[in-house]
């Protein structure tokens, strides 16, 4: 007879059950066998102790990923880096740092695509950063130009609670701010990462790749520990990617 298992208990099903009334009764025998057998393949794949949460687990999820590690240092010529292992950005204050030997146009970094992401790049000879949330676009572009010598270009993002202050920085020196009520809550995007250009669909208002003109040493991106992400939000994102 075919078996069903409902609320962890093993059933056998009548022959006359139809779509619309199915006649159950308990087997404890094959229940026992069930739960024994259940049990010793958790412990021998290690899956012990069960848990039945959603959303904390995605957040808990989320930290493991990337661990202690609030460094990651990105050098020029580098391929396409995956959204996953990309520096998580969420809810969190951050600094990204673009070393460049040359002084050029175009993207230092960007994460993302039309859709969703961030990109600071030099356009008409000044910083320019896109906060794009949505496909809404919070600009904001350096009242003066970039030196025409080696410089340090970047951006920081100050979060408390569920806003933030973004700073450009030019050698440390602060060249422009933009304050929002938007962060990067639940993803910055399916699409990747990349440094020296833009693939794909341009995350702000330039033709992709949108290629830097000049030369990039390296682009560090530095993450705080004060992220705080909505593990339920995180986690319905997540299994709508599957």
């Amino acid at each position: 007879m075919p078996r069903q298992v409902v609320g962890g208990r093993t059933y056998l099903i009548s022959r006359r059950c139809t779509q619309r009334q199915h006649l159950l009764r308990p087997e404890p025998r094959v229940e026992q066998i069930y739960l024994y057998c259940l049990g010793e393949a958790a412990e021998r794949y290690q899956v012990l102790p069960l848990d039945d949460r959603f959303g904390p687990r995605f957040a808990e999820n989320a930290a493991r990923v990337q661990g202690h590690r609030r460094q990651f240092v990105f050098h020029a010529g580098m391929g396409h880096v995956p959204t996953d292992v990309a520096p998580d950005l969420r809810s969190r204050s951050y600094l990204i740092e673009a070393d460049v030997e040359v002084p050029g146009e175009g993207v230092l970094i960007a994460h993302g695509d039309m859709t969703s992401g961030y990109s600071l790049f030099v356009q008409d000879g000044h910083l320019v950063h896109d906060f794009n949330i949505g496909a809404t676009h919070q600009i904001v572009r350096s009242a003066a130009k970039v030196p025409s010598r080696k410089c340090r270009l970047g951006f920081r993002m100050l979060r408390v609670e569920n806003k933030g202050t973004g700073t450009l920085l030019i050698d440390g020196t602060p060249a422009g701010e933009m304050k929002t009520n938007d962060m990067f809550r639940v993803l910055i995007s399916w699409s990747g990462l990349d440094i020296g250009r833009d693939r794909g669909s341009p995350v702000s208002h330039y033709a992709a790749p949108n290629a830097f003109t000049g030369k990039i040493s390296k682009v560090t991106v530095t993450i705080g520990d004060d992220q705080s992400l909505d593990g339920e939000a995180t986690g319905r994102a997540e299994m709508g990617r599957q």
